[in-house]
């Protein structure tokens, strides 16, 4: 079958861990036998046509007042007319309408379309072609893709021109053939705001490749914690430093990761190790050296791959109740769950770890390994197809 998928972002031009699951679902569209091809962005000038890893992939610079990686650079007033011309971007429709055409696919599966238009799922219904839809956020609700906690009834969720901004989107995407939804928690979220109500819908957790080695099972704990991920205030990052030194907590905890935020007024902190950005070949080893993962999310996430990517490596999680994520936790099997920004829960989660037996923590490890092993790449691809 001849399969169409279409990012916003696509490697090397990454934000998170939505393009990396666009990338393995390509990966495995290849080695379950497709004809696969990618339909993506880039922030240089021009349409260009490549091929990388054997597949065909089409990028081009949508014609807006920035590319969507810079969107940072640019105050509210400047990208809310970004958003505005992202909305109804009838340039972008029409050069991947373009494409699909040339290439007449069977299927196009999209991804997130912030930035590379929103009206390509109307592009495709014009075309007679199945659409499957992920979703990775909350992007067709909110623009931002955020919603932080506390902030659930604020005017960026809730106001006027949200309501309008859901309204044209909850039309555009009504025709999509089937939604995916890697969390209860998001499916439930669009249901609620009344997205995708004549579209089959399903969720399907992301998928995971094997590590190149089995992580062994960990015997011993080393007293020490791990944040991996990006280093901004909605992830929580500066809220769980502070309540390390702020309680004295004399386990260690490895920040790693990149972001806007300045943690220099932590490198003195003597149990705090700042290392920046790890490559993918460096995490097996960081994961090596914790105990657990610690997921202290201030906004409401989908289905986080780091904590998946953690449990496959055998380090139990610690993570924040907001969302998706502690669906993919088991408490005190595969890791302990804490009510968001709530300091009381963290730390009686920490001395509950602190507290295992070494044997213990080798059953919670087994747990979390044991987990994820349905997760494998060739399911996910199946079930997406069917």
């Amino acid at each position: 079958m001849k399969i169409a998928v279409i990012s916003n972002l696509y490697k090397p031009y990454t934000r998170g861990g939505a393009e990396r699951i666009v990338e393995l679902t390509v990966q495995g569209l290849k080695q379950a036998g497709h004809d696969v091809f990618v339909i993506s962005t880039k922030p240089q000038k021009g349409i260009e046509v490549s091929v990388e890893s054997d597949v065909r992939v089409y990028r081009f610079r949508p014609l807006n007042i920035f590319y969507y990686l810079d969107d940072y650079k640019y105050h509210f007033l400047t990208r809310f007319i970004w958003n505005i011309i992202d909305v109804f971007h009838f340039s972008s429709a029409q050069i991947i309408s373009n494409i699909l055409r040339d290439e007449k696919p069977d299927l196009v599966i999209t991804h997130n379309l912030k930035g590379i238009g929103m009206l390509i799922p109307l592009a495709i219904k014009k075309l007679e072609i199945r659409h499957i839809h992920v979703l990775h956020d909350i992007q067709l609700v909110n623009p931002s893709g955020l919603m932080i906690w506390r902030q659930e009834k604020s005017f960026m969720q809730n106001g006027f021109l949200s309501k309008i901004y859901q309204f044209i989107l909850r039309r555009i995407f009504s025709n999509v053939s089937k939604a995916v939804f890697p969390s209860e928690w998001l499916k439930n979220f669009y249901w609620e705001h009344r997205f995708f109500q004549k579209s089959e819908k399903e969720v399907l957790r992301n998928p995971v490749l094997p590590p190149p080695t089995v992580a062994d099972i960990k015997k011993v704990k080393q007293n020490t914690f791990l944040y991996l991920g990006q280093l901004e205030e909605h992830k929580g990052v500066s809220w769980l430093l502070d309540c390390w030194i702020k309680n004295q907590i004399q386990s260690k905890l490895i920040i790693a990761g990149k972001g806007n935020l300045n943690l220099d007024r932590y490198k003195n902190a003597g149990n705090i190790e700042l290392i920046g950005f790890i490559e993918r070949n460096g995490i097996e080893d960081l994961f090596k050296r914790s105990d657990f993962l610690i997921f202290p999310s201030l906004c409401y996430e989908n289905s986080p791959t780091v904590i998946i990517e953690s449990l496959q490596n055998a380090t139990p999680v610690i993570v924040a109740d907001i969302g998706g994520s502690a669906e993919l936790v088991q408490e005190s099997l595969s890791g302990f769950v804490f009510k968001p920004k709530n300091e009381g829960e963290l730390i009686a989660a920490i001395q509950k770890t602190t507290a295992l037996s070494n044997l213990e923590y080798t059953g919670m490890s087994f747990n979390a390994q044991e987990s994820v092993k349905g997760l494998d790449l060739a399911a996910y691809i199946e079930k997406l197809l069917e």
